[in-house]
This record gives structure tokens, C-alpha cells and sequence, in this order.
């Protein structure tokens, strides 16, 4: 931070605001503008792993300028007419994807958003389902009735949890159900939790499932929690926000989204793998719930929703927990008819066949420098870099037989080795804490159309190498 502060004031634009601030002139705003490129991470680099988004598509970052240039809200038809469309359009084709209905067929009937990140579009999902199950909340408030219950795996994205704090739901009542080692819940621990739920005297509603978890990458099993759901008559969402990018491939999703359709809502983010520049979310759900997300979000202000105006259909605001709204919809729009259906299939294809090249070189007996951590989820990988003293057979290293002095040690490699690569401007990628196992690095492959396999080896070679060193300062050496 002290960096990047003196190259600001190197440039005559300090960081703070000062009381009184003066304007600089243009030479020092554009001085300050590449120190702004110089110190920020470089996401379209191939070797940019660290996040679940990477490089923004180009067309996709054209949308994005022109978008702002127009500088419209989304609120009204009248105020946006030609984001209004684009939205309405987008949204139908993404329809058309999560529930795998092709043309000549019709539309399926849908509804839904582009909003400011999957966290909101998983907000939105616990304030719909509600809303459903109680629609007497939006009124009389979360005090009357039994005690709502909402489910999600132990491996979910935390903005369940934060969504359990707006809404009113309450951590306590957002149950975290238990995951097999591929990050996937599991179906009879679900129903088992429900069912002690039930026994307590409360109201389950909602089911909260997860399509490619942040860290494992896990996928649930879509067609057996839907299952469970129906038995027990509760909604059932799927964050895909991440691992949604399965469902662009007919052979992905048949590996990873078997029944992703049959949930009630959907969660994704365009702007992690199809590189719709951040931000770019969508939440959508299908029949029979079309005109829910105006039931619940509705207040009908007069100055902006007034019924008898033109085109007063296609306004979009009264649907959201907003007011303004971005033309996020433009980007992904313009990119999709610059590279077509096939091209987002490819992508997935390819992402596909990286990872378990990656996944691979883990398992590989005669490759000792590393392991797999966990079993890989998609797109995600996670790992170990293993320096050869905690391997001393010089075998491949089983985590399961090693003890707790060789777990922790090895614990204390990735933020070594991630330390010394942010130092020397080499690879980001993050590493974590996960099913209680030590720290091991997470490779998400994001941009799978810039990353090459010579050169995920060769920052593996660098990465076994900064293992080595890790060790010996551990050591004293």
C-alpha cells in the first residue's frame, strides 16, 4: 500500500481528497491514470488465476464503453428504450439455456434481472422464494408465523449467509448441509436436515444449491436435490454464478448440470467466464413463477411507473430492490453476436479439457512435486506443491498418511511461495483452508483461451522450485 501511495504522489495526485483539494491539470490526470494501470493486477494475463474472472472478452469491454457513454438508466423503457430490449432478449436466451429448450421451440416463460453481482442475485433468490412462501411478509414483517428455514451446502458462497442477515431469515435458520469430499451436498443429509427442521416446529422454504462451489468447484446433485424439493415442497435455487459456464456445452452439462433445469431460480455471472466486464449477474427464474419478482419488489412509484404512459409494459424498475440501474445487458449481448453459440461451447470445451490436463500432471505418480489436494470440481483445482523434505520416501505424497508436524509444515508453503510470486510479478493464484485439510493453492482456469499447457508447466517448474526454497528458510538453511 505505502508503493502504490508514493507512486500517486510521484505523479503530483496524492491518494487523499485533502480539504480545499484543487484541480490538477490534464498531464497529472493522465500521469495518475497509468499509475492506476501500472499497480493493478494485470486479469488478462494468462498466468492470472486468482479470481473466478479473468480476462474481460474484447467486444464484451466495447460494450461496456459504449454503455457508459450512453449513460442511461434501466429503469423505465422511456428512459432506456434500447437497453430495455437488449435486456429483455438477453434474458430469454440465457432462459433458453439454463432450461435446454433449443428453436423452433418457444421461448420458455421466464423472468428475471441483470443485477450488481451473483451475491444480489442470490439475495434476490431468498427474497422471491419468500415471497412465495409467505407473500403476507411484504406487509405485516418477518414477526408473525413459524420460524422460516432455508438450506445450503457447507461449500456455498457466503452470500447466503449475508443474504440471511438482510432478509431478515437470521444465520441461525440458514442450515449448512454437509458435502462429500467433491464439494457436492448431500441429498440424504438435505432431507435430514429438513426433516429435523420439521420436527422443531419450523417452516423450511428454501433449498440453496450450488453449481461449481468458489473453492472445490463442486456441483451438486441437481436431480436429487430437486427431488427432495418436491417431496417437501420447497424452492429450489442454483447459484451457477461461477459454474454455470457448464451449461454453454451439451457435453458439459451433461457431466456437471444434469437437472440444473428443473430448479425454480438461477444465479450467473457472465462476467467470470463468458468475460462480460465485471459487473455483469443475472438472476432468472421460470414458470410458474413469472411476475414474482414484481410481487415481491413492487412499490409502484408514480413519478416513474405510471400505467397508462407508452411502452409502460416493458418498464423494468418495478421489479427491483434498486432504482438505477446499469445497461449490463449490452456487453454480454454484443459479445454473444460477435461469437455465436459455438464459440461459448468451445470455451467451455476447452476450459474442460485444461483442467483435467492440470488435474493430471497432480495425480501423476512420477510427478512427486505435487498433489492433488481434492478431487477436481470443473474448472477448479486445488493442490499442493510438496518440497522434498516432506516427501523423504520420495514417493508421491498421501496427505492421509502424513503427520500432523508434515500437515502443518506443509501448510506454510502456499503463503510462502504465493508471497514470493506477488513479489516478483509471477502467477496469482489463491491458496486456502478447505475440509479442514492444510493450506493448498486453488487454480481456477477463467480464460481458458489464453492459457497454453506450456505454460502452466512452466509455472509449475517455478512453483517446485520456490517449494524447495520455502522449506530451507523454514528450516534455517
Amino acid at each position: 500500500p505505502e508503493q502504490v501511495g508514493k507512486a500517486f504522489e510521484g505523479a503530483g495526485v496524492p491518494l487523499s481528497l485533502a480539504e480545499g483539494e484543487e484541480a490538477v491539470s490534464e498531464d497529472k490526470l493522465i500521469a495518475a491514470c497509468k499509475v492506476a494501470l501500472q499497480y493493478s493486477c494485470r486479469t488478462g494475463h494468462e498466468l492470472y488465476f486468482n479470481q473466478l474472472c479473468a480476462r474481460p472478452d474484447p467486444v464484451a469491454l466495447l460494450g461496456d464503453w459504449l454503455a457508459t457513454t450512453a449513460h442511461v438508466n434501466v429503469y423505465t423503457y422511456e428512459a432506456a428504450p434500447v437497453f430495455s430490449l437488449i435486456e429483455q432478449e438477453t434474458l430469454a436466451k440465457l432462459a433458453r439455456v439454463w432450461l435446454n429448450v433449443r428453436a423452433p421451440n418457444p421461448v420458455p416463460g421466464h423472468d428475471g434481472l441483470f443485477v450488481p453481482g451473483g451475491s444480489i442475485a442470490n439475495l434476490y433468490a431468498l427474497l422471491v422464494a419468500r415471497h412465495w412462501k409467505r407473500p403476507e411478509v411484504r406487509e405485516e414483517g418477518v414477526s408473525g408465523g413459524k420460524r422460516l428455514v432455508a438450506f445450503c451446502s457447507d461449500q456455498a458462497h457466503y452470500s447466503y449467509s449475508k443474504s440471511a442477515v438482510v432478509t431478515g431469515l437470521g444465520l441461525k435458520n440458514l442450515v449448512k448441509v454437509k458435502t462429500d469430499l467433491a464439494g457436492a451436498m448431500e441429498p440424504q443429509a438435505l432431507r435430514d436436515a429438513i426433516t429435523a427442521a420439521l420436527a422443531d416446529g419450523a417452516e423450511p422454504y428454501f433449498v440453496g444449491c450450488t453449481a461449481g462451489t468458489t473453492v472445490i468447484g463442486g456441483y451438486d446433485d441437481f436431480n436429487a436435490v430437486a427431488d427432495v424439493c418436491k417431496e417437501f415442497g420447497l424452492w429450489m435455487h442454483v447459484d451457477g454464478a461461477w459454474g454455470g459456464w457448464a451449461i454453454m456445452s451439451p457435453q458439459t452439462r451433461e457431466k456437471y448440470c444434469q437437472g440444473i433445469e428443473r430448479a425454480d431460480s438461477l444465479t450467473y455471472d457472465p462476467h467470470k467466464f463468458m468475460g462480460a466486464a465485471v459487473q455483469c449477474a443475472v438472476f432468472l427464474t421460470r414458470t410458474p413463477h413469472v411476475g414474482l419478482l414484481k410481487d415481491c419488489n413492487h412499490m409502484s412509484a408514480a413519478y416513474l411507473f405510471q400505467p397508462d404512459k407508452n411502452n409502460a409494459d416493458l418498464d423494468v424498475g418495478d421489479r427491483t430492490i434498486q432504482c438505477g440501474r446499469r445497461p449490463d445487458a449490452f456487453k454480454l449481448w454484443l459479445a454473444w453476436k460477435a461469437r455465436g453459440d459455438a464459440s461459448w461451447a468451445r470455451q467451455a470445451e476447452r476450459a474442460e479439457a485444461l483442467a483435467e490436463y492440470f488435474e493430471q500432471k497432480m495425480k501423476d505418480p512420477k510427478e512427486t512435486r505435487f498433489a492433488l489436494a481434492l478431487p477436481r470440481g470443473g474448472c477448479n483445482v486445488c493442490f499442493w506443491v510438496v518440497p522434498g523434505a516432506l516427501r523423504p520416501d520420495g514417493g508421491k505424497f498421501d496427505h492421509t498418511a502424513a503427520s500432523p508436524e508434515t500437515l502443518a509444515a506443509l501448510g506454510k508453503i502456499a503463503p510462502w511461495i504465493k508471497d514470493k510470486m506477488q513479489r516478483t510479478g509471477d502467477a496469482l493464484i489463491g491458496f486456502q483452508v478447505v475440509k479442514d485439510l492444510p493450506n493448498c493453492f486453488r487454480i481456477v482456469l477463467a480464460s481458458p483461451e489464453r492459457i497454453t499447457t506450456a505454460s502452466l508447466d512452466a509455472m509449475l517448474d517455478r512453483m517446485g522450485a520456490m517449494a524447495e526454497e520455502a522449506i530451507a528458510a523454514s528450516m534455517g538453511g
